[in-house]
C-alpha cells in the first residue's frame, strides 16, 4: 500500500482548562479602553501539536507509514522521538538550530469555547522547503494542511507540477491566507476542507459561492461541529454525514479536525469512495474529541473500522479487502 506525504508544522500546545466561561472574562476588552484580563485555568498540560504532526500521528497510529514534511526548531528531539515510535516517516523534516519550534497556547472553557493563542517560531520559515526531494514512487498524494501560508501556495503548485494528488486543509488559515491564495490553492485539488465559519470567511475573501469552487474541485467537505459535516461533489451528490456518538462526551475539541483529515486520508490513499472516506473521518475525530490533547487519542485500523461500521453501517468487502 502506497503513503501519503503530509505537508503542516509542528508546534507544541499548551491546553489550559477554564472553569468559567470565556464571555464573561473577554468582555472586559469592549468594556473598557484598558484593561487587564487573568485566566486562573484548573487544569493544564503540554502537548505535541502542529497540523502536521497531528495529521501524520493519526495515521502513524493507523500503520499508514506516513512522511511528514515540515520544519523544526532545536527544541525537538523528543518529537522526532515520538513520531518515530507511532510510525511517522521524519526524515524530511528540516531542523533549524537557532530557532524555537511553534507555540500554541490554548484556553478551553467549560462549555468548550477556546481562546487560542499562537507563536510561529521556525514555522515562519516553512516556505524555504520543497515537497518534491520528499515524493518518490511510494507516495500516493499529499495532504496539506495549516502553515505558514507561502508555503501552503507552494506546496499546492508543486502538487500541480508533478501531477502529485493533493487535498488543501485551508483551515485555520484562512484568516492569512489572502482571496488569490485561497484559490490559488484550492486549484487542482482532488478535495478541501474546513468547518463552517472558516467555509463562510473563504466565500468572503475569494467572492466564491459553492458551485464556483466545485468548479475547480471534485469535493468539498465542511464540518460542522457536533452536527457532523457535508460533503459536496462537482457530480452533485450531496451528503450530509451525522457526527459519531461518542461514549462520554467532548474531553478536549483540540486536534479533532486533524484526526478527521487522517481519517479521510485512510480511505482515499485506498481510492475508497468520496463518502466511506468522510464517514472513516468522522469515526476518527471522534476518538480525538474523546482524548486529552491534540494527540492525545490512540486507536488502530481494527478499532476505526468496527467503530465507523457499528455507526455508519457495514462497509463492502471490496473495501474492507484493501486494509
Amino acid at each position: 500500500m502506497r503513503r501519503l506525504l503530509v505537508a503542516g508544522s509542528l508546534a507544541y500546545d499548551y491546553i489550559l482548562e477554564y472553569p468559567g466561561l470565556l464571555q464573561d472574562s473577554l468582555g472586559q476588552l469592549h468594556q473598557r479602553e484598558k484593561c487587564n484580563v487573568f485566566f486562573h485555568a484548573n487544569h493544564m498540560a503540554r502537548f505535541y501539536g502542529g497540523c502536521g504532526g497531528n495529521v501524520s500521528y493519526t495515521l502513524g497510529m493507523l500503520e499508514e507509514n506516513p512522511r511528514l514534511i515540515a520544519i523544526a526548531g532545536k527544541d525537538t528531539e523528543d518529537y522526532f522521538e515520538h513520531l518515530a515510535a507511532h510510525g511517522v516517516d521524519s526524515s524530511f523534516v528540516k531542523k533549524v538550530e537557532d530557532e524555537r519550534t511553534a507555540t500554541c497556547l490554548i484556553v478551553n472553557d467549560q462549555a468548550q469555547n477556546r481562546f487560542v493563542a499562537f507563536h510561529g517560531g521556525v514555522v515562519d520559515r516553512a516556505s524555504e522547503l520543497s515537497i518534491l526531494p520528499a515524493v518518490d514512487d511510494d507516495i500516493a498524494g499529499c495532504i496539506i494542511t495549516p502553515d505558514d501560508v507561502p508555503a501552503m501556495v507552494k506546496f499546492a503548485r508543486e502538487c500541480r507540477s508533478i501531477n502529485l494528488p493533493f487535498y488543501f486543509d485551508f483551515g485555520s488559515q484562512v484568516t492569512w491566507l489572502s482571496g488569490e491564495e485561497l484559490r490559488e490553492g484550492l486549484k487542482g485539488a482532488r478535495a478541501a476542507f474546513c468547518n463552517e465559519y472558516e467555509f463562510s470567511m473563504f466565500q468572503n475573501k475569494t467572492g466564491w459561492k459553492l458551485e464556483d469552487v466545485l468548479q475547480h474541485i471534485p469535493v468539498m467537505l465542511v464540518t460542522r461541529g457536533g452536527e457532523g459535516c457535508d460533503l459536496f461533489q462537482a457530480d452533485g451528490q450531496t451528503f450530509h454525514i451525522p457526527a459519531c456518538p461518542l461514549k462520554d462526551g467532548i474531553h478536549d475539541p483540540s486536534g479533532a479536525g486533524d484526526a478527521f483529515r487522517a481519517g479521510f486520508g485512510f480511505g482515499r490513499v485506498r481510492d475508497w469512495p468520496w463518502l466511506a472516506s468522510a464517514q472513516l473521518a468522522s469515526t476518527a475525530a471522534a476518538f480525538a474529541l474523546e482524548a486529552r490533547g491534540t494527540q492525545g487519542h490512540k486507536f488502530n485500523r481494527a478499532s476505526l473500522l468496527e467503530r465507523c461500521q457499528q455507526i455508519y453501517g457495514p462497509l463492502p468487502s471490496e473495501l474492507l479487502s484493501t486494509v
